[in-house]
This record gives structure tokens, C-alpha cells and sequence, in this order.
């Protein structure tokens, strides 16, 4: 008898955090609450806040392949668009905001975000950062070790860029 081979299924889910843009001055703009008061009918969990008020995350379901994850994608940034143009907004998906100064963004409300300003003072405030996160679900632990050793030479190449 042959021994069965493993199947490798491996899933993705995508997290983005985007930028609430003011369009005429192009500064971050401080509105996630009205964004969630209108999005949670819309996009349900796939809409939440983050620490600074001008951030808003969006976040795919779990997606069996690459297709999937970027249909989803699309639909989220598309959704989102519409709901920051109900308030004559716009978003954009970027690593830093190039001129919006960290010193005018409004924190979140909420024990969470509390407790990590209060922990890292002008750190946290100071982060502004806009970030793009791809999660790869891996069945199998010792693949998964063996994946990540393989991905670790390639860090510096991909930090230098």
C-alpha cells in the first residue's frame, strides 16, 4: 500500500489598516465613530477601529486561496470607500500619512487603548503607522516551522526594500 500523501491547504485573511483622508486639505481626519456607525450594518466584523481615530482596519474572512483574498479585498476597500464618501471623505492605503502629524490624531476611547498609552506614553502616540497584515494558516506545525526557517534568509532582502 502507498502511504496517502498530506493534502496542504493552506488559507489566507488579510488585515489593512487605511487612512481617513480629508480630500480637500489631504490630511488625516479623525472619524472612525461615524465610519463604525455606519459600517457595522454593512461590513459587520470586517470593520473595526484602531488606536488613532484617522485609522480604520479592515479584515478579510478566512480565504482558501488568492483569489478569494483579493475579491474580498476589493469589496472591503470598495464598501469603505462608499461609507467615507457619505461624509465627503476619502481613504487611502499607505505605510505613513506624509505630512498628518501625530500630535493631531485623536485616540480612540477604550480601556485597551488606555492602558497602552498610559504604558508607552509618547511611543504609542507617536506610532502612526498604517499597516498591511497577511495571515497564512499552516496545518501542520512542523511544515510550518520548516516554512518560516526557509522564509528567515529572505528578511533582510525584503527589509532593505
Amino acid at each position: 500500500m502507498k502511504k496517502k500523501e498530506k493534502e496542504h491547504v493552506f488559507t489566507l485573511g488579510i488585515e489593512e489598516e487605511i487612512q481617513i483622508i480629508d480630500p480637500e486639505t489631504r490630511e488625516l481626519r479623525s472619524h472612525i465613530q461615524e465610519i463604525l456607525a455606519y459600517g457595522r450594518m454593512l461590513l459587520k466584523e470586517q470593520v473595526k477601529a484602531e488606536m488613532h481615530q484617522s485609522v480604520v482596519e479592515l479584515g478579510t474572512e478566512i480565504c482558501g486561496d488568492v483569489g478569494m483574498a483579493r475579491q474580498q479585498v476589493v469589496q472591503l476597500r470598495s464598501q469603505l470607500a462608499m461609507l467615507a464618501a457619505r461624509d465627503g471623505l476619502e481613504i487611502a492605503s499607505a505605510g505613513t500619512h506624509p505630512f498628518s502629524h501625530w500630535m493631531d490624531q485623536l485616540i480612540t476611547a477604550g480601556e485597551r487603548y488606555s492602558t497602552i498609552v498610559n504604558d508607552l506614553q509618547q511611543i504609542a502616540r507617536a506610532n502612526l503607522i498604517f499597516g498591511l497584515h497577511v495571515h497564512v494558516g499552516i496545518p501542520d506545525r512542523e511544515e510550518g516551522i520548516q516554512l518560516m526557517n526557509q522564509a528567515r534568509y529572505f528578511l533582510p532582502h525584503t527589509y532593505a526594500l
